[in-house]
């Protein structure tokens, strides 16, 4: 849009949108501050050499100075700001004003033909260039992505912050993990954990993730302790849950282990999803995805059991969360890994992924 107002202009306002207008959007607090902002585009006119026919306002309202400035004579907008340029006008009108000349300037998209918004870039769903981050099957029959047997020594190297410790440490562990969590600037987006340990490790510590991925397993061993509340918070998935399906029982309300989630229901869809080791089902990758957007969304926290193993779904985690997640991973023989979810850690994981066949 600058190159396109500075091609058809000789002198060009640029409004650079402030908290009252943005403050509403997913994720406001990962938007720079406008003086950064500011500097980002005088940057990129001062490459053009356009700086000095450039000015800039801050943008509170649809309006700025468009409704007293008689010196603009245009207005550059896209089809879904055309409406404020419309007021913009009815405003000029009865002040007495000459009518803006708006030009519509098309909106870009992105690979899955959708528009390519800085707030889809936030929420994770696309990076800078409009690429959709996806999971991509080599055989449509499958439906699943199968980790290659040379890649599993390359994904035994932690994806990030190393928390390390023994199983015995684990409640020392957690609590560092929170306290880093805490500290972050700005405030983490959201918290992910992927396996039963360590996810447990953070609620005895009444700390409890926004997203919980667990298969009711340790080392492919079966918990037998872990309960976790089931539709009404009358039922729960017991040490009676196997591979094949689950085993539903009724258990009183007030126990220790599931009050600790606060009433929060683990659904029907939530305990029918599929994962086999060594693999990253499609389906069920989707369904991480649904539920990162149903916490952003409504701000409910999500509970997901796994049929099978749910390690490798720390990789699709990492790739569909939004940027300032953070998803949590124990590392076996290592301890708790934290990765701070980046454009460039998404990049990372996409690569990786496209190694699976």
């Amino acid at each position: 849009m600058l190159d396109r107002a500075f091609e058809l202009a000789e002198k060009v306002s640029i409004g650079i949108t402030g908290e009252k207008i943005y403050n509403s959007k997913p994720l406001a607090n990962l938007i720079l501050t406008w003086q950064v902002r500011k500097g980002a585009v005088q940057q990129y006119l001062e490459e053009q050499k356009w700086l000095k026919r450039a000015g800039f306002f801050r943008l509170d309202d649809i309006y700025g100075p468009s409704i007293v400035d008689e010196t603009i004579d245009s207005i550059l907008v896209t089809d879904w700001t055309k409406a404020n340029a419309e007021k913009i006008n009815k405003v000029r009108t009865e002040h007495g004003m000459r009518t803006l000349r708006i030009i519509v300037d098309p909106l870009v998209r992105g690979d899955d033909g959708e528009v390519v918004t800085s707030e889809r870039i936030r929420m994770g769903e696309i990076d800078r260039e409009g690429k959709k981050y996806r999971l991509k099957v080599k055989s449509q029959k499958l439906k699943v992505l199968l980790l290659p047997e040379y890649l599993r020594q390359e994904l035994r190297k932690p994806l990030g912050r190393v928390f390390y410790g023994s199983v015995g440490q684990l409640s020392a562990i957690a609590k560092q993990v929170i306290e880093t969590i805490r500290s972050k600037k700005p405030i983490v987006t959201m918290v992910i954990s992927v396996g039963d340990i360590i996810t447990e490790s953070l609620l005895q510590l009444d700390f409890d993730p926004n997203v919980k991925i667990i298969d009711l397993r340790s080392r492919r061993k079966q918990i037998s302790n872990f309960q976790f509340p089931y539709l009404a918070g009358r039922q729960a998935v017991s040490d009676e849950f196997s591979r094949s399906k689950f085993q539903i029982k009724k258990v009183d309300s007030g126990q220790a282990r599931m009050t600790q989630f606060r009433g929060e229901l683990a659904t029907p869809e939530s305990i029918s999803l599929l994962n086999d080791p060594g693999t990253i089902n499609i389906k069920t990758a989707l369904e991480l995805k649904k539920s990162f957007n149903k916490y952003l969304k409504n701000q409910e926290k999500q509970l997901l059991v796994v049929r099978g193993e749910e390690d490798l779904l720390a990789l699709s985690s990492i790739l569909f969360a939004p940027l300032g997640a953070v998803v949590l991973y124990g590392q076996m023989d290592l301890g708790v890994v934290m990765v701070e979810v980046t454009e460039e850690k998404k990049w990372e994981v996409r690569e990786i992924l496209k190694r699976f066949i």
